[in-house]
C-alpha cells in the first residue's frame, strides 16, 4: 500500500472485522533486524509468510486499544514488544 508504506489486511475480532496496516518498517523487522528496507513484493512474500504472527499481533493492539479508530497501524515497536524474548 502506498499510504503509509504498509501493507493493509483486515482482521477478525469479537467485534466484527477491523481494518490493520503494519509498516514496511515492521515487516522489514519481522523478516530480517539487520535489513533497511524491503521492496514491495517481498513484503507482501514477508506478510504471507507471517501472517498468523501478524495476526496475533493484530489481535494484541486491538485489545491495548479498545478498538479505537481504524485502521490500525502497526509499526516495529509493536511487532518488538511481541517478539519471543529469545530473539
Amino acid at each position: 500500500m502506498a499510504e503509509r508504506d504498509s501493507v493493509g489486511f483486515t482482521g477478525e475480532t469479537d467485534l466484527g472485522l477491523v481494518e490493520f496496516l503494519i509498516t514496511a518498517e515492521a515487516l522489514t523487522h519481522m523478516l530480517n533486524p539487520d535489513l533497511d528496507t524491503i521492496d514491495s513484493e517481498l513484503a507482501i512474500e514477508t506478510y504471507a509468510e507471517f501472517e498468523a504472527d501478524i495476526h496475533r499481533i493484530a489481535q494484541l493492539e486491538f485489545l491495548k486499544r479498545l478498538g479505537g479508530e481504524p485502521p490500525i497501524l502497526i509499526t516495529v515497536s509493536d511487532v518488538e514488544m511481541a517478539e519471543p524474548p529469545s530473539r
